[in-house]
C-alpha cells in the first residue's frame, strides 16, 4: 500500500443522524470497538505485513476536529514524500479483504454498490481534495478512477450498527485475544461458558450475579461493577467503569460503552458511553448516544403489532428499515422524563428533553423540549449549562470543543427545528 492512508466520511454520514450531529462517522460504536478503531487495526495490519504507509490520517467536518485529534487540512502536504495516498470509507465494518486487493502500483477505486469504499490518488487530485478539507468526500470526487466491485460490509443507516452489533462483539473479542478471566468469582456467581469471557481483574461481581457465553463471548472491562442478581447474555460487551444495576438484564448483541449506569431489561442495543438507563425500563434494537439520560420507566418499542418492517424517519423522509426490529436512535445529551415510551423506530435529537404519558412523535430534532404534542426550543444557553453539568459529574471538562460543536450542531439543526416548531 503505496503512501499515507486516510479515513473519510463521504455524504451518506447524514443518513446516520443525529449521532453523527457530534462525531465523525468512524467514531461510532459497533461490537466492542469504534469503526475507526477497526479500521486502524486492519491497517496497521497491512503495513506490518510489509505494505508501506505513514501514520494514519482522518479526514471529516471540521466542527468535529479536536486538538489533540486534527483532521487533515493539506493533502498537498501528504503528497511531498509520496506519489499515492489511500483512502479509506469511515463507513466500513472492515476493510481487511479490501486492502488485499489494492493494487499498490496503480490509482484506482474500490466500489461496493454505488459506494466507493476505498480509493488510491495520485498527486494530481491534492488541490481537488485540498478544496474538501473539512468537508464529507462525495463519490464525483473519484469519477476519473478505475473502478474494482468489491464485496465490503458499509454502514448505511443507524439500524446496520446494531444489526452487525453481535456478530461485531465476536470478531472483535477474538482480536483482543479471546477468554480471559483476571479475578475470581467470589460465592454465589455463576459463570456459564466462562472460556468465552473476557474479564478483568479489576472487575466486580456481587453474589447472585449470572454471565452466560453460551451464545456469544461476554467482555467485561477495567472497573465494571455488576450488582447483585443481575444477568447478563452474551454476546455483550460492557465497557469500563460501567455499573450494572441490581436486578438487571442484559441480553445479548448488546454494548454498553464506558461510564455508563444500567439497569431494567436491554437487549440488542448499543449505548456509545457516559450515559445512564439506570431504572426498569425496556431498550430494544437501539442505539443510543453519549450523556443521554433515560428517566425510570423509560420504554422503547421494537417491534410493531402486524408484524410488519419498520420504517424510520431519515433526512425528512420514512426509510424502510427492511427488518421487523427497529427501536430508539438518540443523540448527545438528549433525555427522557420518567414514564416515556418511544415508539417504533423513533428518532431524537442532541440535547432534546422527551417527557409526557403520550406517545411523542417518531421524529424529534435536536434542542428540543417537551412531549405529546406540545413542543418547544431547548434554549443554548440553557443546554450549555446542563451539558456542563453532567459532564462533570463524571469527571469531565465541557470545555471550548464541546461548546464550539453544541453550537455547530444548533446551527446546522436550526431550519428544521422551526419547521418542526411552526
Amino acid at each position: 500500500m503505496p503512501g499515507p492512508l486516510v479515513i473519510f466520511e463521504d455524504h451518506r454520514f447524514a443518513d446516520l443522524y443525529p449521532m453523527t450531529l457530534t462525531r465523525p462517522v468512524f467514531d461510532l460504536v459497533c461490537g466492542i470497538q469504534t469503526l475507526g478503531q477497526k479500521l486502524g487495526i486492519d491497517l496497521a495490519k497491512a503495513r506490518a505485513g510489509g505494505l508501506s504507509g505513514s501514520p494514519l490520517g482522518l479526514h471529516a467536518r471540521q466542527y468535529l476536529a479536536a486538538a489533540d485529534r486534527p483532521f487533515v487540512t493539506s493533502y498537498a502536504a501528504l503528497f511531498r514524500d509520496s506519489e499515492l495516498i489511500t483512502l479509506v470509507n469511515g463507513r466500513l465494518i472492515s476493510c481487511e479483504s479490501i486492502l488485499a486487493r489494492l493494487d499498490p502500483a496503480r490509482p484506482g477505486k474500490y466500489v461496493c454498490g454505488s459506494t466507493v469504499v476505498a480509493a488510491t490518488v495520485s498527486r494530481a487530485f491534492a488541490e481537488r481534495l485540498d478544496k474538501l478539507a473539512g468537508l464529507p468526500l462525495d463519490d464525483g470526487v473519484f469519477r476519473d478512477l478505475p473502478s474494482t466491485e468489491v464485496d465490503a460490509c458499509v454502514i448505511n443507516y443507524p439500524w446496520d450498527l446494531v444489526n452487525s452489533n453481535g456478530t461485531e462483539i465476536a470478531h472483535d473479542f477474538a482480536r483482543l485475544g479471546g477468554g480471559r478471566i483476571g479475578l475470581t468469582p467470589p460465592p454465589g456467581v455463576h459463570l456459564v461458558n466462562d472460556g468465552a469471557m473476557r474479564i478483568a481483574r479489576d472487575a466486580s461481581l456481587a453474589p447472585g450475579v449470572v454471565i452466560d457465553a453460551s451464545r456469544g463471548p461476554v467482555n467485561i472491562e477495567s472497573g465494571v461493577v455488576i450488582m447483585a442478581n443481575a444477568s447478563l447474555q452474551g454476546p455483550l460487551h460492557i465497557g469500563a467503569g460501567t455499573v450494572v444495576k441490581m436486578g438487571a438484564r442484559l441480553y445479548g448483541d448488546t454494548s454498553i460503552g464506558p461510564v455508563c449506569r444500567v439497569g431494567g431489561e436491554v437487549a440488542e442495543s448499543i449505548i456509545q458511553g457516559y450515559s445512564n438507563k439506570q431504572h426498569d425500563g425496556f431498550l430494544g434494537h437501539s442505539y443510543v448516544g453519549e450523556w443521554v439520560n433515560l428517566g425510570a420507566g423509560t420504554n422503547t418499542s421494537d417491534l410493531k403489532n402486524n408484524y410488519s418492517t419498520v420504517r424510520v424517519p431519515i433526512g425528512g423522509k420514512l426509510v424502510d428499515s427492511g427488518g421487523l426490529f427497529a427501536g430508539l436512535y438518540i443523540g448527545d445529551h438528549a433525555k427522557s422524563g420518567i414514564g416515556t415510551t418511544f415508539n417504533t423506530g423513533s428518532v431524537v435529537g442532541v440535547s432534546s428533553n422527551i417527557y409526557g404519558a403520550d406517545y411523542p412523535t417518531k421524529y424529534i430534532p435536536s434542542f428540543v423540549w417537551g412531549g405529546g404534542s406540545e413542543f418547544a426550543e431547548h434554549r443554548l444557553a440553557a443546554a450549555l449549562e446542563t451539558a456542563k453539568r453532567v459532564m462533570e459529574r463524571r469527571g469531565k471538562t465541557f470545555g471550548a470543543r464541546e461548546r464550539s460543536v453544541f453550537a455547530s450542531v444548533y446551527e446546522l439543526t436550526r431550519r428544521e427545528r422551526a419547521s418542526f416548531l411552526a
